[in-house]
C-alpha cells in the first residue's frame, strides 16, 4: 500500500485506506439476474425465470484461497470523509451490457 497522500479539493488526508465502488450492492447472483433481464430486454429469447436462476454458496466452489463469505466494501468514510458519493452499480452496468448485446437479438 502506498502512502502517498490524497488531496481533494485542497484538503490533503493521509494515513487512510478508502473503499471506491459504485453504491448499492448485489452478488454474482443478483448480478447475472440483471444481465440475464438486460438481455431479454434488448430481444433475446431467453427462456430461463428469473426464479430459477439458483444462488450459489461461495462453498459450493473449492479453491486453494480462502473466499470472504461477505466481500462488500463499505464506502460511507468515502463519502463522509471526502463528500463522494458514486453512482449506483447499474448505472454503469447497463451501458456496458447495451454495448455488449446488439440492440434487437430478433
Amino acid at each position: 500500500m502506498s502512502s502517498h497522500p490524497l488531496i481533494v479539493c485542497g484538503v490533503i488526508w493521509v494515513g487512510s485506506v478508502y473503499h471506491l465502488q459504485a453504491a448499492g450492492e448485489t452478488s454474482w447472483h443478483g448480478y447475472a439476474r440483471f444481465a440475464i433481464n438486460a438481455a431479454r430486454q434488448r430481444g433475446f429469447p431467453i427462456k430461463v425465470a428469473d426464479d430459477a436462476i439458483e444462488t450459489v454458496p461461495t462453498s459450493a466452489f473449492v479453491t486453494p484461497a480462502k473466499r470472504p463469505l461477505n466481500s462488500r466494501l463499505a464506502t460511507q468514510k468515502l463519502r463522509d470523509g471526502l463528500g463522494i458519493d458514486l453512482p449506483d452499480w447499474r448505472d454503469d452496468a447497463w451501458p456496458t451490457l447495451s454495448t455488449l448485446l446488439p440492440k434487437d437479438a430478433s
